[in-house]
Formats: structure tokens, C-alpha cells, sequence
């Protein structure tokens, strides 16, 4: 049954018209529809199937048909993050060095440069914008975050149909931010014009995926393939969820508390092999006491923010099993191709702009879990959200498409590395979708990431180049088993990740050698890509204008 966000929507003819302008040319080859599914500050452990005690039956069902990954990254951070994935390009190339948003300003107007922009570059081509062009017919339902003009939206980028929240978070209420003296301007956007939520009636998980429900429904019968962006705002902040799925998990925190809940995960992750017995568990961060010196009322107000974290990985799940059920219904599933991760590790901020006396997970309520939590969802690693250790840059990768996995490689983990700007190549793989030389006028910087599909029968990649990573400062290169990484404004540490993937034994000191052939390698791509020093003098400022903002 429709919500009665749904039932508005389509009484306007904004989704009843799917039927009558979906049509297009047949095509002799039955390419793949691609659906990737997006989640956003959702950490590597925070799913059933990668060692969390949070209910994910859809996703685990998923997996136990798919290809489930154990190397995969991310580019540790919103935006950019998504500015990869949909360009194939790293987040510099594609103009989305640091973040979009007006807080943000004051670092674009200090570094004075196109790979540190508030826009996606109009000459990177999107996933949407190729794969319309070789026939694709393309949607999108959620979290854009890629720039705030209308020029910038969704629906000018490739995308045939959209619903986003066109900033960086929300109410999943639909108020915006209103109520916290932040106006969201605009709030929504349905295609190209302004969408503001009802106030009763909506809640964001449930009306993105209803979108996309509807979307997949759409194009039953039609002979062109499609391709779907979800981009749920779950989990990220504010913790919202309903209340009837956060009673589930209410009480489930405080018994055992956050080093025995990290423990947990981290042992159920070496059972799956998911993780290797030998890596030790991550310490704990210095900020985080231990559990047993963590005073009452503090450890209950810990379980109830958990309770409504978990909630939200659940309620994401369940709109995820209405998206396959409608891909059933319509006889989708056998050749659709399905991804799954997130944006990067759990979130340490807590915004905290909550009414007084607001009760956690309603609308007047706008909290994060802090640190607290986000080091449970990014264990076993170090570190978390927007920084470029393990803990930032590892998520899970869900991979699952009946036609063209085969029967003996479903439910099987892949250790291989891969990276998020793998996804544009894969999808043009897999679509037909030629590269194109020129976009809008331009020469078109070609996808940096290589194609996954020969993972799907077991082959391997070749990888030309080392991976690199940086975000206001936070930087790491990963060649083979090593990886050098460093934070903003310290030292560099190496790793040999097949042996410590935990990031726990730090060898610089004993390969200077390896350091230095490391370093340069993250030098020349820095310089490549447009990376550029980050201003020590700005981070007081930086630090205060992000506090402000509850970044």
C-alpha cells in the first residue's frame, strides 16, 4: 500500500507518467538494469552479514547470493565520496576536493582552485549521463550533496527521473532543518522543481525508497534496460528512526557495552573470514573510556542512541527488500545487477541541535552517536568518517546479479581490492556504454577505477596504479599489501596490510626505504589530481565553523 507521500505524488502526475515516456528503441542484446544502492555513514561492521548483531535480512540474502567483498573502499567522506562513484574520477578530478556545503567557503576560497569546488565537474560525465546515451533509461532516489544550484541537480546530471534532498543531511521527518535555525534551501527536489516534504505523512527512508519502487515499477514492459541510484540518508545523522523498530534493539546496548560489542563483531568477522585471525582488534580511541568507567546514566543514554543507530540500518534494509520485491514483481531480478556499500566509516560528529527536552528519534530531536558509536561501526579498524585509516575508508561491497554470477561463485567472499571509482568502469561495462572523448564541450578525463566484472567468474584485476586517498589533510597510498597513511599535519606510518590490515604495527621507522618509494608515489598523484596542501593556518577556523555547523 502506498504511503500517503506516494499517493501524493502520483495524484500530481509526477510518476504517472513513467509508462507513457519510458519508451524506447528494443535492443537485440538483453543488457543488464544496474541498480546501486547507496548508504550513508554506515561503517564496515554494521551489517548482518559483515559481523553486526543489527537485523539485515535483506542484505544478508543479498550477499549469501551475490558477491560479498572484504577489500573494498570508499573516499572517506559525503561528497566526495559520491563524486567518485558517479564520475569514475577522483574526488579532485571530479572538483569535489573537500565539501560542497557553504561552511566549507572559507577552504574553497583559500585554496583557489577547480579540484576544491562547491559543484561536480560539468565536464566529468556521470554514470546517468553515459549509460543514457548507450540507451539507458536513469533514476535517482536520495541523497545528491553534489552541488545547490538547479543546474547542478539530479535531473541535469543524466538523471531521466529524481527525488533528492539536494544537501548533505536532513530531518527524515521532513522538516528540513527549520527548527534548528538552519534553513535547507531548497529542501527537496523532485526532478526540477522544488519539493517541499509534507509535515505529516513522510519520513525519508520510506519516501525514498517508495520513489524508487515506483521508478523500477515504471519500466515494466518496456524494452529499454534502466539504471536506479538509491542514496539513502541512512544512517546518518540525526538519529531518527521509528519508534516501534527502535524498541526492538532498546536495552540490547547497556548489558554489554561498547569494548564487549566491538569484541563481538570482531570475532564474528574472523569466523566469516571476512577478516584474518592474526589482525588484532583496533585499540580502542583515546577520546572513548572503558566501558566499566562509564557512569550509569551515561551508559543508557549510549544505548538508547544505538538503539535508534541500529534502527536505522534496519528500516534501510527493509525499503531495500521493497526495491527487490518490486524488481520480482517485475521480472527484473534475473538480470539485474545489484551494488551495495557505503559512503565511508561511521561518524564521529554529533551536531546535538536538538529542541529542549526533545526525546531521541523524533523530529525535535537532531543528534548523532559521536565517537561512541562510530567506533563500534567502524571496527575492527582504526579511526573513522573523513579520515583516510581503514576505519574512514573501508565499507562493505555487496555485488549480486543471477545472470551473470555464476552458480558456484554466489555466497562466496572476494578479497581482491577494489575501489569506488571501479563502479563508473563496471557499469559501462556491463552497459555497452563507450567512453566519451568530450563532455559539454571538454576533453573527458577517462574513469581512474578498473571494470569488477571479471571478479564475477572468479577472475582477477590488473590494476595499473597504486590507490591513493586525501581529505583535508588525511592521506594514504595503497601499492600491493603496503599502504602509507598519515593524518592531517602527522607523520607518515606503513603498513603491511596482509599481515596487519588493523593498522596496529606501524613499520616506517624499520623501511625508510619503502617510505620514501611510497611517499613519491603519493607525491606525483597528489600533483596529478590537483591535490593541494592543506592550510595549517585555516584548521582553528575550519575546526570552529565546522563545530558550528555539526560537521
Amino acid at each position: 500500500m502506498l504511503s500517503r507521500f506516494s499517493m501524493a505524488i502520483l495524484a500530481a502526475g509526477l510518476l504517472g507518467g513513467f509508462a507513457r515516456d519510458l519508451a524506447a528503441a528494443p535492443r537485440p542484446v538483453p543488457r543488464p538494469n544496474i541498480v546501486i544502492i547507496l548508504a550513508d555513514d554506515m561503517g564496515f561492521s554494521d551489517l548482518g552479514c559483515y559481523g553486526s548483531e543489527i537485523a539485515t535480512p535483506n542484505l544478508d540474502a543479498l550477499a549469501a547470493n551475490g558477491l560479498r567483498f572484504t577489500q573494498f573502499y570508499n573516499v572517506a567522506r559525503c561528497c566526495p565520496s559520491r563524486a567518485a562513484l558517479l564520475t569514475g574520477l577522483y574526488p579532485h578530478q571530479a572538483h569535489i576536493g573537500d565539501m560542497v556545503d557553504e561552511y566549507a567557503r572559507g577552504i574553497r576560497e583559500t585554496l583557489k582552485s577547480a579540484a576544491y569546488s562547491d559543484r561536480l565537474n560539468p565536464h566529468a560525465p556521470t554514470i546517468a549521463e553515459a549509460l543514457r546515451t548507450a540507451g539507458y533509461r536513469t533514476g535517482m532516489s536520495g541523497k545528491w550533496h553534489l552541488g545547490y544550484r538547479t543546474n547542478e541537480w539530479p535531473a541535469a546530471r543524466g538523471f531521466d527521473r529524481s527525488f533528492a534532498v539536494i544537501e548533505g543531511a536532513m530531518n527524515y521527518y521532513g522538516l528540513g532543518m527549520q527548527h534548528t535555525g538552519v534553513i535547507t534551501n531548497p529542501p527537496m527536489a523532485l526532478d526540477r522543481e522544488v519539493f517541499i516534504p509534507p509535515r505529516d505523512g513522510f519520513f525519508a527512508t520510506d519516501a525514498f525508497t517508495e520513489f524508487a519502487v515506483e521508478f523500477i515499477r515504471g519500466q515494466a514492459g518496456q524494452a529499454a534496460p534502466f539504471f536506479l541510484y538509491l542514496a539513502y540518508t541512512a544512517p546518518h545523522w540525526p538519529l531518527h528512526a521509528r519508534p516501534e523498530t527502535i524498541a526492538k534493539y532498546r536495552g540490547r546496548y547497556r548489558p554489554i557495552g561498547w569494548d564487549q560489542l566491538r569484541l563481538e563483531r570482531y570475532e564474528r568477522l574472523k569466523r566469516a573470514g571476512i577478516i584474518e585471525a592474526r589482525w588484532p582488534l583496533a585499540p580502542r580511541p583515546p577520546a572513548v573510556p572503558p566501558w566499566d568507567q562509564v557512569p550509569p546514566d551515561r551508559r543508557d543514554q549510549w544505548d538508547a542512541e544505538m538503539a535508534v543507530y541500529a534502527a536505522q540500518v534496519e528500516e534501510m534494509d527493509r525499503g531495500i527488500g521493497q526495491v527487490l520485491a518490486a524488481l520480482k514483481a517485475s521480472g527484473f531480478t534475473e538480470n539485474t545487477v545489484i551494488f551495495f556499500f557505503s559512503d565511508n566509516g561511521g561518524a564521529a560528529e554529533d551536531p546535538n541541535r536538538s529542541l529542549p527536552g526533545a526525546v531521541l528519534g523524533t523530529r525535535e530531536s537532531y543528534k548523532g552517536y559521536g565517537m561512541r558509536g562510530a567506533h563500534v561501526s567502524s571496527g575492527p579498524f582504526r579511526k573513522t568518517k573523513k579520515f583516510t585509516h581503514e576505519g574512514g575508508i573501508a565499507s562493505p561491497l555487496i555485488i549480486a546479479w543471477p545472470a551473470g554470477v555464476p552458480v558456484s561463485r554466489r555466497g562466496t567472499l572476494v578479497h581482491e581490492v577494489a575501489h569506488i571509482t571501479d563502479i563508473m568502469p563496471t557499469c559501462l561495462a556491463l552497459g555497452g556504454a563507450a567512453w566519451p572523448g568530450q563532455w559539454n564541450g571538454a576533453p573527458a578525463l577517462p574513469p581512474e577505477g578498473v571494470s569488477l566484472a571479471p571478479l564475477f567468474r572468479g577472475r582477477s584485476l590488473h590494476r595499473a596504479n597504486p590507490l591513493c586517498w586525501e581529505h583535508e589533510g588525511h592521506r594514504a597510498i595503497r601499492d600491493g599489501k603496503w599502504k602509507l597513511v598519515a593524518s592531517f599535519d602527522e607523520p607518515w606510518e606503513l603498513y603491511d596490510l596482509t599481515a596487519d590490515r588493523t593498522e596496529t604495527r606501524d613499520l616506517a621507522g624499520s623501511r625508510p626505504g619503502t617510505v620514501r618509494k611510497l611517499s613519491a608515489a603519493y607525491e606525483a598523484w597528489a600533483d596529478r589530481v590537483g591535490v593541494k596542501p592543506w592550510p595549517v593556518l585555516s584548521r582553528q577556523d575550519s575546526s570552529q565553523s565546522r563545530k558550528a555547523a555539526g560537521k
